[in-house]
């Protein structure tokens, strides 16, 4: 939201008998900036919004005594409309661009270049939980498993007050598919008001948020019927404008999860870390 203009006060001299002129009456100083509204509650409005998204990744997996480590960087574009929907919130996400950087093989460049202009659509809650999603047809894995972590685009907002030092806490269990696996991820989360700040003069909520969570999963990779186990943590700051416009956030998240090849008899811990921003484009 804005600042609100200055507030000038002005002091009428009054009239004096006869034809004598009144002694000049210094100016008042101008008051101080009024306080920027910080409302009670915060409910996200509609609207449309450009966001980037930064992502790196690092997964260490570990097989008969050796590491193998792999990095993952994933930048991305995205033109979010936010329109009311049934007493809901109605989000179609639009990629603008989607770049990959990983081994070879694990992002098909005609795959990232066929993702622009697809669309995610999500339906949340007015304090941003999620309701459904979406994802686009005729996308590979990579871009549906991108659309997948879209669910919670838009931070949770306080269901109550927003003065700092609040708290609340929610468990959520999301079941999606991955690479052939069937992933269940029950997580639970605590959030806290830090307060409001300024984020590049806009007077902003600032929601601190720890989640720790466990992951489960089967399904057939190659030939291979694969069982998932393990969990993680994972911590954000996300900041939304008084007006109810998400400005950005920035997460990390660190897991071990032991993936067993049931028909080897073998079980390969894959441990991996992950930091990620989202940035409101001008």
């Amino acid at each position: 939201m804005k600042r609100l203009p200055l507030v000038i006060v002005a002091a009428l001299a009054s009239g004096c008998a006869g034809r004598s002129t009144p002694p000049a009456t210094p100016a008042p100083a101008p008051a101080a900036p009024a306080a920027p509204a910080e409302p009670a509650t915060l409910r996200y409005t509609p609207g449309t919004g450009h966001y980037r998204l930064e992502s790196q990744t690092h997964v260490v997996q570990e097989m008969m005594g050796a590491s193998n480590a792999t990095d993952i960087t994933t930048a991305a574009v995205f033109t979010a409309d936010v329109a009311p929907a049934e007493g809901n919130l109605g989000i179609a996400i639009t990629i603008d661009s989607l770049g990959v950087t990983a081994p070879m093989g694990a992002a098909d460049p005609a795959e990232l270049s066929a993702a622009k202009g697809k669309v995610v659509r999500l339906v949340v809650s007015p304090t941003g939980a999620p309701v459904s999603l979406t994802p686009p047809e005729g996308v590979g894995a990579v871009v549906l498993q991108m659309a997948q972590g879209l669910r919670e685009f838009l931070p949770l907002l306080p269901p109550g007050s927003t003065a700092a030092g609040a708290t609340w806490s929610d468990t959520t269990t999301t079941t999606t598919p991955n690479m052939g696996i069937t992933v269940t991820v029950k997580m639970t989360r605590q959030h806290r008001i830090a307060g409001w700040e300024d984020r590049a003069g806009t007077h902003a909520l600032h929601i601190a948020t720890a989640a720790s969570y466990t992951v489960s999963g089967a399904g057939d990779v190659q030939g291979q019927s694969i069982e998932l186990s393990g969990g993680g943590q994972a911590t954000s700051d996300a900041y939304v404008s008084a007006a109810g416009v998400y400005l950005g956030s920035a997460a990390s998240d660190s897991a071990l999860v032991n993936a067993n090849v049931v028909s080897a008899g073998m079980v390969v811990p894959v441990r991996r870390t992950t930091r990620s921003t989202f940035t409101r484009l001008p």
